[in-house]
């Protein structure tokens, strides 16, 4: 049988780039040239290559597994004791006041505010409580649990009031004050524009405001008094 043409061998392996991958027992038998001349490719150096870049984004990639998982655990212990920090509180005003208070250093932001679409007056006097008016909340959230938005100019000045200029990045989480009670939400702020951002994880937020709603009830009696 004749040999191939050199080429007929050239362009089978152009259309067939894997035909190495596919026998890499001939890489032992094959005799590239030690360097690169006149146009020649040193193909031992580039096969080496190319292993090390695989290698190198496989660390890469392994890294940031490792990284996300050292994050979401940090996450859930911070949603974990600001959830027990709700729990068992007596008056509204002592929740507002954890929440806006404790929450920001527990969950590495810069402000908690509770906000209800209800008068002024009816709430009780507490740092961290706003009257919204009615509709507001949907307006904010849509008809969703969450929103969270990053690379803002300001917050929503009707939840955040003076401090709005300061918020770059905010998470929106609806509540629920009970059977009868007003619409709400847990609003938390941060100065990093990239700390809450859309396509985010909301499931842990999320649980934290369904807490903060199991805690409504009891506390808002009845719950039209808002």
């Amino acid at each position: 049988m004749p040999e191939p043409a050199p080429d007929d061998v050239a362009d089978y392996l152009r259309r067939n780039p894997d035909f190495l991958r596919r026998h890499p027992e001939l890489l032992t038998v094959l005799a590239p040239p030690g360097r690169d001349a006149g146009g020649v490719v040193d193909l031992q150096r580039v096969m080496v290559e190319r292993e090390r870049q695989n290698n190198s984004e496989l660390r890469e990639a392994l890294q940031q597994l490792l990284d996300l998982g050292a994050n979401n655990q940090t996450s859930m212990s911070r949603i974990h004791d600001a959830a027990l920090g709700a729990v068992g509180l007596r008056r509204f005003g002592d929740l507002a006041a954890v929440i806006s208070g404790d929450w920001p250093e527990l969950l590495g932001c810069d402000g908690a505010v509770l906000a209800f679409e209800t008068r002024a007056e009816a709430l009780p006097a507490a740092p961290g409580l706003v009257a919204l008016a009615a509709g507001r909340v949907d307006a904010l959230i849509g008809k969703g649990a969450a929103r969270l938005e990053g690379g803002l100019k300001r917050g929503p000045p009707d939840i955040f009031g003076g401090a709005a200029n300061m918020v770059a990045s905010l998470a929106l989480l609806r509540l629920a004050a009970g059977k009868g009670g007003p619409p709400g939400l847990l609003a938390l702020s941060s100065r990093e524009p990239e700390h809450f951002e859309a396509g985010q994880g909301t499931e842990l937020l999320v649980f934290l405001a369904r807490t903060v709603s199991a805690q409504l009830p009891a506390l808002i009696d009845p719950p039209e008094a808002l």
